[in-house]
């Protein structure tokens, strides 16, 4: 029994080694192909955290990429982090809030901070009762 421990562990050792490596190598493709798709016209978060969208993507080593209005920056395609789906583009520039729903605005109306009774005293930091009730 003691003879197959060694032979065994190394099995594993070199299996375990075998998968990380693969999915590493997975891992790297997706994203050197994410990187290389970059056209002009995209929106991009770049490694420093940067959004920005393409300005011109026709070399294979870098990109020029408009962070701000006007204000046009050239990256090495390795900084591209992800490309922005296009339904989500809208909320990575500055200024943007959250559209409020029709729903939302009925349920903040229904209920009024008058409406709302508690029935605990109010405590301050000392931990004495400083309600109303408690000169009674």
């Amino acid at each position: 029994m003691e003879s197959l421990f060694l032979p065994l562990l190394l099995v594993l050792m070199v299996g375990f080694m075998y998968f990380s490596v693969r999915k590493q190598k997975k891992r790297a493709a997706e994203a050197q192909e994410m990187q290389n798709s970059v056209q002009t016209g995209t929106r991009i978060q770049l490694s420093s955290g940067l959004f920005g969208t393409v300005i011109d993507a026709t070399s294979s080593e870098y990109v020029d990429v408009e962070i701000a209005t006007g204000l046009v920056t050239r990256w090495n395609r390795l900084a591209v982090m992800r490309v922005i789906p296009t339904d989500e583009a809208a909320a990575t520039y500055p200024g943007y809030t959250l559209p409020v729903d029709e729903a939302t605005d009925d349920a903040s109306e229904a209920i009024t901070p008058t409406d709302v009774t508690t029935d605990r005293p109010n405590l301050d930091k000392s931990g004495g009762d400083t309600s109303a009730d408690s000169d009674k």
